[in-house]
């Protein structure tokens, strides 16, 4: 076999390992395409081709990071704000945020735990901070959404709730 061969099969094959070494390190799919939380939001609040309401929202400061956990617990003892009013949850749930599906996170922000109360009487938790957005439907495994934006708008809009006090 001619070396200009043995020189163009190696260059291909490091050229293939680069490229596979770099979509594990950097979780790189190319079968997600970004997205907005609003469009996630409301595929999770459809069911059977009909709307589930949100009839409160109760957002409380984590005291532990959620970026690897389903476990919807909200902290014991600490102060929760509750959103009831129809204009305070419609802006959450239109809140035009940039979100990826995977992606390398990491955060030191303050996490908040966000838990929805649905006219179905189950609820829906969101674990939010600055970098991401983890959803976890009623009796589904969570799905870890990463912030595309230079800032969550979401996550402004909770942490303005804790400023003023």
């Amino acid at each position: 076999m001619p070396k200009k061969y043995i020189i163009i099969g190696s260059t291909l094959a490091f050229i293939i390992i680069i490229l596979l070494v770099s979509i594990f390190y950097f979780k790189t799919s190319f079968t997600s395409l970004p997205t907005n939380l609003p469009v996630i939001l409301a595929d999770e609040l459809t069911s059977d081709g009909e709307r589930i309401h949100v009839d409160s929202i109760t957002i409380v400061k984590s005291d532990s990071s959620h970026l690897n956990s389903d476990e919807p617990v909200l902290p014991e003892g600490e102060e929760e704000i509750v959103l009831n009013r129809s204009n305070d949850i419609t802006r959450m749930l239109i809140e035009d945020v940039r979100i990826y599906n995977g992606g390398r996170i990491t955060s030191d922000s303050q996490e908040y735990t966000v838990e929805m109360s649905l006219s179905d009487d189950t609820q829906l938790y969101l674990y939010t901070t600055n970098e991401y957005i983890r959803i976890v439907p009623p009796d589904q495994n969570g799905r870890l959404y990463k912030v595309l934006d230079k800032e969550n708008a979401v996550y402004v809009y909770f942490r303005s709730f804790f400023e003023e006090k």
